[in-house]
C-alpha cells in the first residue's frame, strides 16, 4: 500500500511558518540580563535595525500572501539576531499573519513598526 502525500499551498505556507517559529525559538532563546521583563522596548541593536529597515523597505510591495511570507521570513531572520524581545516577538507575529488576510497583516505590521519605534528606530 502506497501513501501519496500531496502538498497544497496552505500546507506549504504553514510548514514554512512553523519552520520560522522553530528557527526563532532555537536561535532567539538567550539568557535574560538580570531580571528585565520581556515587555520593555529593548535596545536598538544591529539585528533590530536590520529587521526594522527590511520591513520598512519591503512593506509597500507586500500585497500577496507569497510576498508577505517572503518579507516576514527576511524580517524574522534579521530579528532573530537581535536581543530586542519586542522586535523578535512582533516579527514572529508578522510571519504568522502573512496569509491571514489584510486586516491581520496590517495589525501585525503596525505592531512591528511600533516596537521598532519604541526601541528608538526611525525610518530611513
Amino acid at each position: 500500500m502506497k501513501l501519496k502525500l500531496k502538498w497544497g499551498k496552505k500546507q506549504i505556507i504553514a510548514l514554512v511558518i512553523a519552520a520560522l517559529v522553530v528557527f526563532a525559538l532555537v536561535t532567539g532563546n538567550r539568557a535574560d540580563d538580570g531580571g528585565e521583563s520581556g515587555q520593555s522596548a529593548g535596545s536598538l541593536d544591529n539585528g533590530a535595525v536590520v529587521a526594522c529597515d527590511d520591513f520598512a523597505a519591503g512593506s509597500a510591495k507586500a500585497r500577496s500572501d507569497a510576498t508577505r511570507l517572503a518579507l516576514a521570513d527576511k524580517v524574522t531572520a534579521s530579528a532573530a539576531k537581535s536581543d530586542n524581545d519586542a522586535v523578535r516577538a512582533r516579527a514572529m507575529e508578522l510571519g504568522r499573519s502573512a496569509d491571514e488576510g489584510n486586516a491581520a497583516w496590517r495589525t501585525s505590521a503596525n505592531a512591528l513598526t511600533q516596537a521598532c519605534r519604541d526601541a528608538g528606530w526611525t525610518a530611513p
